[in-house]
């Protein structure tokens, strides 16, 4: 015997299946199965991760290979004027209380091994960039605080203290 009721509700249960997933995922034409849209969001994220390995690379071997051009490029720099010091004549003579040289002319001292000029009272140089270094040590100088900075590392210290600086926290006071 045929329940006309119970077919009613399993239809009315359907029908509202139907529209249901209608409302959420459109017509029936317009969906696609579920294992397509994995394929896709798989392969997107695969194709993600090969982009950003090839990026991550590329700048490490780009960055890689500008720190050797520049360290390559400081030590022949260092290495050519250590190699050939200025030498006293020609207007410089040895100034036996700083250890520098002393142009006659114009009355600077001069650092031998820079070739930059040098400040009679603090004995730090001035080099063409306008930074002011230490010509005894090479590194450089802030006249505020009075930190070195490593022109190869670029760490800054306390020569008082002999801590390593943050730079950022330094230029906060």
């Amino acid at each position: 015997m045929i329940d006309y009721d119970q077919t009613l509700i399993e239809s009315t249960r359907t029908h509202r299946e139907r529209l249901a997933a209608a409302f959420v995922y459109g017509p029936q034409e317009a969906r696609r199965p579920v294992r397509n849209n994995l394929r896709r969001i798989m392969g997107s994220m695969i194709l993600g991760a090969v982009i950003c390995a090839i990026c991550l690379g590329t700048g490490f071997v780009l960055n890689y290979m500008q720190t050797q051009r520049e360290t390559k490029a400081l030590t022949s720099y260092r290495e050519a004027i250590a190699s050939n010091p200025l030498q006293p004549g020609d207007g410089l003579v040895d100034d036996e209380e700083t250890g520098f040289l002393l142009d006659t002319r114009t009355g600077d001292l001069i650092d031998p091994r820079t070739r930059f000029v040098v400040d009679p009272l603090t004995g730090w140089a001035i080099d063409p960039q306008g930074r002011t270094l230490d010509p005894r040590t090479g590194w450089y100088v802030d006249p505020l605080t009075g930190n070195f900075t490593d022109p190869d590392t670029g760490i800054t210290i306390d020569p008082n203290t002999l801590e390593v600086v943050d730079p950022s926290e330094d230029a906060s006071e």
